[in-house]
């Protein structure tokens, strides 16, 4: 077909590297077109549903636009319980909801496709990178309903349940490692500090301050990559720090005076603060504001 180019590579170097080529030839080639359409090979996506997913890109032309299949009993039990399962993951720890996150039918608008060319992710999990950055990016993210179409109980398809779907799980744990790690600093300080001054607020503080440090630096450049104005980020990390801080003392003394072990006090009350504090660490302040 005259109107076809085809790309090889040498040898199979995952569906991750060959998207990255194909971004490439496009944004070198085609300067004038507003973005691009990614499409599997494995016959799951229709014309008419790539066209479709054009039109609502013509309509959103700043947006991710995903083509999204409707998962119902007619789905194969390894795409229906893969797909649930990711859905909910993504959605509790990157705080975006998204109905079809495995989805390759997808259009890039041009300006973010060098972001996403330089994206890290060689395989399956390069197109869960690409999700991620649409939040990390305070990019929008619009799904276009499309056929679902399973071809011979989806045999025909590479992705490997158990495999792949391992390594997009790591990438999503990544944003909680960090805070999980500064929970244990801050509990160990927090412990020593009690058992040696018997002093609360002591405890708390100190823990808070090691920690805190901590946990900031490894959320800016290791999680959430943030590129964010960095006096801004410190501002609202350090209004959050305080904040927590404060709660946490107040809620371990308050159980304390009840007669609770204080260790204990400790444990619940920075199991329950965690779940505040990556909420907001997500939403608010590692992430980029979106533009007017």
């Amino acid at each position: 077909m005259k109107q076809c180019r085809v790309i090889h590579h040498a040898v199979n170097l995952g569906k991750g590297r060959a998207i990255k080529t194909g971004l490439n030839y496009f944004y070198l080639t085609f300067n004038d077109a507003p973005g691009i359409i990614t499409a599997d090979a494995d016959g799951q996506h229709l014309p008419e549903d790539i066209l479709k997913v054009a039109e609502t890109f013509r309509k959103n032309p700043d947006a991710l636009v995903i083509g999204a299949r409707k998962f119902d009993k007619g789905t194969p039990m390894r795409s229906l319980i893969g797909n649930i399962i990711t859905k909910y993951v993504f959605r509790f720890l990157i705080g975006k909801k998204i109905s079809d996150t495995q989805s390759g039918l997808r259009c890039i608008p041009r300006k973010a496709v060098p972001r996403f060319i330089e994206m890290e992710g060689e395989k399956y999990e390069y197109e869960m990178n690409m999700l991620i950055s649409t939040k990390t990016n305070a990019m929008d993210v619009v799904e276009e309903e499309i056929t679902t179409v399973y071809i011979g109980n989806n045999k025909s398809s590479h992705f490997n349940p158990l495999i792949d779907s391992m390594t997009i799980y790591f990438l999503l744990i990544r944003f909680s490692f960090s805070s999980f790690f500064a929970s244990i600093i801050d509990f160990i300080i927090f412990a020593v500090i009690y058992s040696l001054s018997s002093n609360i607020l002591a405890g708390i503080v100190f823990a808070r301050l090691v920690a805190g440090n901590i946990n900031f630096f490894v959320n800016k450049n290791l999680v959430f990559y943030s590129k964010e104005n960095v006096t801004v980020t410190i501002v609202k990390y350090y209004t959050l720090f305080v904040v927590l801080g404060g709660l946490a003392f107040i809620s371990v003394r308050t159980m304390s005076d009840f007669g609770i072990n204080v260790i204990l006090a400790k444990i619940v009350t920075e199991t329950l603060l965690f779940i505040a504090s990556f909420s907001i660490q997500r939403d608010f302040i590692f992430t980029k504001q979106k533009e007017e």
